[in-house]
């Protein structure tokens, strides 16, 4: 009783420090258990290119055109992984628990400006549910631990409107707020958007200071951080931003499509309905009191929704924000509602309904180790001398391969998803004398017939190292979804000349 009167004091007294220690909790469990990467472009571009150019600086130098990505995320992990070899840190997991384990730390800035904002809003009590939910809401301790610039840019985006709401007592507050929009717009240029919406907000009422300031502080992060990394790496300033409008304009087909409304399924199911449309109703309720914060993220939103690539983490930006405005729209209907004055118990199952379904789904994904099969073939070959990999695909191909993992780079990889690669591959170790030692076989199926196709061919004997099999949530993503969840067993086989 004692522990659970101090717990209370704590609470009342402390209810920010409170919630932003019930947050660390999770996310220190997915940075120690959540291995692995959960999208393409939260490890290949972040994590893999510094570890490329760590081993092969012609990667950076024989750049010619401007990539469509700013480099700042990916030199803050060039500058930290360097570090981690400089202090001994070799093992390729290792180097990536500091990752996740800083990352996590980062991410709580997320909870503890979505409180504040709360409570700027509404009040402190309003504040504990909103901040609660974003310290245990299912997804986000496994999102907030990679590498995600979807991610990475909400912290900014969160302080910047937390200042940009206080500005009217202090006049620094707005150049803050605008200096962290500018961040937010350096990890993630859709931000841009977001920016422009308040920009246009303070032009209508007519506060020409607040904008003023607003967009010296932009202006200067954009300058100081964006310009200059962009003239160093290409020549001259925006030419990455530039790049990726380009390219977003003519290959806004070529990735995952769907209808307007896709957005718009995804929050009302991650919300856990029914409670989500309550919460969305919330969220459209209070556009007035909320309206700086809230046009911004409609039109970000809208943007996405109608723009044909809907990657579902590319709306991750503006989910936190949805949740706050949700919370504090939707308890302040509650308390002037005669309705749910008289239905209590209704109400109360709601909420005892969505944590206990949000619980079930926070412990497998807080540990849920994503691409496993795939990250764990490589680990497998780390510290081993490496002459050349085979990537024998099955029914799905051969997925990308994680070399950072493996530790080494350049190495000779050769692809056989057929028998016409298989002869490509063939005349090509016959030309270029080259005799690989490793091979690994994605899926399955058939994988004895396919073992002795490609030993007999390439005049090979494969010695199996490793079989490794999805995780479990992987395993239910790839039976969900085999398309776009290319989630296969791996095999690893070690190869000698017969």
């Amino acid at each position: 009783m004692l522990i659970i009167d101090s717990l209370k004091r704590f609470w009342n007294q402390h209810p920010l420090l409170s919630i932003i220690l019930v947050a660390l909790i999770p996310r220190l469990v997915a940075a120690v258990f959540s291995k692995g990467f959960s999208m393409h472009d939260d490890h290949f571009g972040p994590i893999e290119q510094p570890f490329i150019i760590m081993q092969d600086i012609s990667y950076w130098t024989s750049r010619t055109t401007p990539h469509g990505h700013s480099i700042i995320y990916p030199s803050i992990h060039y500058v930290l992984l360097n570090a981690c070899e400089a202090v001994g840190i070799q093992d390729p997991q290792a180097k990536m628990y500091l990752v996740r384990f800083l990352h996590a730390l980062y991410s709580l800035l997320v909870v503890s400006f979505g409180y504040k904002i709360a409570e700027v809003l509404s009040n402190q009590e309003t504040a504990k549910k909103a901040g609660l939910i974003l310290a245990l809401f299912w997804a986000f301790p496994f999102l907030s631990v990679h590498n995600l610039v979807e991610m990475v840019c909400i912290p900014p985006l969160m302080a910047g409107f937390y200042y940009a709401m206080l500005s009217k007592e202090k006049k620094q507050n707005m150049v803050i707020a605008g200096l962290c929009f500018g961040f937010a717009f350096v990890f993630r240029y859709q931000t841009l958007s977001i920016t422009g919406t308040i920009l246009l907000i303070f032009l209508f009422r007519k506060e020409f200071m607040r904008m003023a300031l607003f967009s010296s502080g932009f202006i200067a992060t954009v300058v100081v951080i964006q310009c200059s990394a962009d003239i160093f790496a290409w020549g001259y300033p925006f030419a990455s931003f530039l790049e990726y409008v380009r390219y977003n304009a003519t290959h806004g087909h070529d990735y995952t499509t769907g209808p307007w409304y896709n957005y718009m399924l995804l929050v009302l199911g991650a919300l856990i309905p029914p409670m989500s449309f309550f919460l969305l109703y919330g969220f459209f309720r209070n556009w007035r009191k909320a309206l700086l914060i809230f046009l911004p993220v409609i039109v970000f939103f809208i943007l996405h929704s109608f723009f044909p690539n809907k990657q579902e983490r590319f709306i991750f930006p503006v989910v936190p924000l949805i949740v706050v405005l949700s919370i504090v729209g939707w308890e302040e209907f509650v308390k002037g509602s005669a309705f749910w004055s008289r239905h209590r118990v209704a109400l109360h199952s709601l909420w005892i309904w969505f944590w206990a379904v949000n619980m079930i789904l926070l412990i497998p994904f807080t540990t849920y180790y994503s691409k496993k099969s795939r990250v764990e073939a490589m680990y497998t070959l780390y510290a081993k001398p490496i002459s050349g990999i085979v990537m024998v695909g099955g029914n799905l191909g051969v997925t990308q391969p994680p070399m950072f993992y493996a530790g080494v780079y350049p190495v000779p990889t050769f692809e056989i998803n057929d028998d016409t690669h298989l002869a490509h591959v063939k005349t090509q170790l016959d030309t270029e004398s080259v005799r690989p030692n490793y091979a690994v076989f994605f899926g399955e199926e058939n994988i004895d017939q396919r073992v002795r196709h490609i030993e007999s061919s390439l005049a090979l004997k494969f010695t199996l190292e490793r079989r490794i099999e999805s995780s479990f949530l992987d395993g239910v993503f790839y039976r969900l979804n085999p398309k776009n969840n290319k989630n296969q067993t791996t095999y690893v086989f070690k190869a000698a000349s017969r």
